[in-house]
């Protein structure tokens, strides 16, 4: 099989350098995964790469939840048009109770083309 990118976090190959993402699902995941934990000003180039979700971290009130899907859907169709968002859902400790404070659980499905992928990610400050 070829290789597609690396896998996100870095590991270890078996083969010698880094592991990497054999499908394009697999590869797919793992960079919506980096979009979504990036923030605005962590790539020079690219000042606003990311979902930028660490700038809710003490956002007070209501609109939350509204606030986080609308960066993870923005992101998405900038950076990765491609990817068709079909299912997203947001939670943070007012309907999610297994959740901290200054905690978001973020569950969404995706197609790319034919291919139907899932990513399930916590962002906590």
């Amino acid at each position: 099989m070829s290789s597609i990118n690396i896998k996100f976090p870095l590991k270890r190959s078996s083969q010698g350098a880094f592991a990497t993402n054999d499908t394009t699902i697999d590869a797919v995941s793992d960079d919506l995964r980096i979009l979504l934990l990036s923030n605005y000003g962590e790539r020079p180039i690219h000042y606003d790469f990311g979902a930028n979700l660490r700038s809710l971290a003490f956002e007070q009130g209501s609109g939350l939840i509204g606030k986080a899907e609308n960066l993870i859907v923005t992101a998405i169709e900038k950076w990765m048009p491609f990817v068709q968002l079909t299912d997203l859902i947001v939670e943070d400790e007012s309907t999610n109770v297994t959740l901290k404070p200054n905690e978001i659980s973020i569950h969404l499905e995706f197609k790319v083309g034919e291919l139907i992928g899932k990513l399930r990610q916590s962002v906590r400050n």
